[in-house]
């Protein structure tokens, strides 16, 4: 009884996406879509399957190259059971399909490429940015700042106004209730912003739903504080591509890209 009520407390008290059961992960009020009060946005999702890639325990001597998530439609506000599939054990790649099922239907899927780990030369990406502690603090992320866990520290542009935008990131909350979000998971959660950050029209016009996010590690991300550089360019035939490139202090960890829907824009609920 005590300890189910230390739980109680403490769900109340730490912002957070997702609780398990024996059987899954079910989305908390926070998770909520902010197009679809009943479904679960990209982010969390991102997140999840992020929390779910690093609890697999795959194979130390490889490290994590590329994360790709698709997206299959409207994910429910359900409970979401993972499905883990090895597609290729290699002795230098090792491939794995991540599925999350929602009453038996695959909602989301993930494909996680590992290589093996060597020493090799470094030829590390330019990072231009003023560290976390040269810029101020402000609310960048118009409503979507996970009960104020999420904390900005923006460069250039804002969410849901046209143009490149920049802005360190740091998450305070809780993925999974009871466990301390890591580095990559929290960069797994900033991939699904770069369609916003750096939407290329205003919000009210049109809207950019992403319908797949790509993330290409140079290396696996460290500190509290993640920078997010993010783009988006497109042709006029209702689809677009939010380019982003990911920073830490010490400088460039992953680049991504996010294939975006391009529709008439629609007032957005704040969460």
């Amino acid at each position: 009884m005590v300890e189910a009520k230390a739980m109680t407390d403490k769900a109340t008290t730490i912002p957070h996406y997702f609780t398990t059961d024996d059987e899954g992960f079910v989305p908390s009020g926070l998770a909520r879509n902010p197009w679809f009060a009943n479904a679960v946005a990209g982010g969390p999702i991102a997140a999840l399957i992020g929390h779910i890639v690093e609890a697999a325990g795959f194979d130390g001597r490889f490290e994590i190259c590329r994360l790709t998530i698709d997206i299959l439609g409207i994910v429910p506000r359900a409970r979401l059971v993972p499905r883990i599939t090895p597609v290729r054990q290699g002795r230098q790649a090792q491939f794995h399909r991540v599925e999350l099922l929602a009453e038996g239907q695959c909602v989301a899927q993930a494909h996680v490429l590992l290589a093996r780990h060597l020493d090799t030369p470094e030829f590390p990406a330019p990072q231009s940015h003023p560290a976390p502690e040269e810029v101020p603090e402000n609310d960048f992320l118009v409503g979507a700042s996970m009960a104020g866990a999420i904390r900005t520290r923006p460069v250039m542009g804002r969410v849901r106004e046209p143009g490149r935008g920049v802005s360190w990131m740091r998450m305070d909350g809780e993925v999974v209730l009871g466990v301390r979000a890591s580095p990559f998971v929290k960069a797994c959660l900033f991939a699904d912003f770069g369609n916003g950050v750096g939407s290329a029209t205003f919000a009210h016009e049109w809207s950019y739903a992403n319908l797949d996010i790509s993330i290409q590690f140079l290396r696996m991300p460290r500190g509290d504080w993640l920078l997010l550089d993010a783009h988006t360019e497109g042709a006029g035939n209702g689809h677009a591509v939010a380019q982003s490139v990911f920073a830490d202090a010490e400088g460039v960890y992953a680049k991504g890209t996010q294939t975006i829907f391009v529709a008439a824009g629609q007032k957005l609920e704040r969460s």
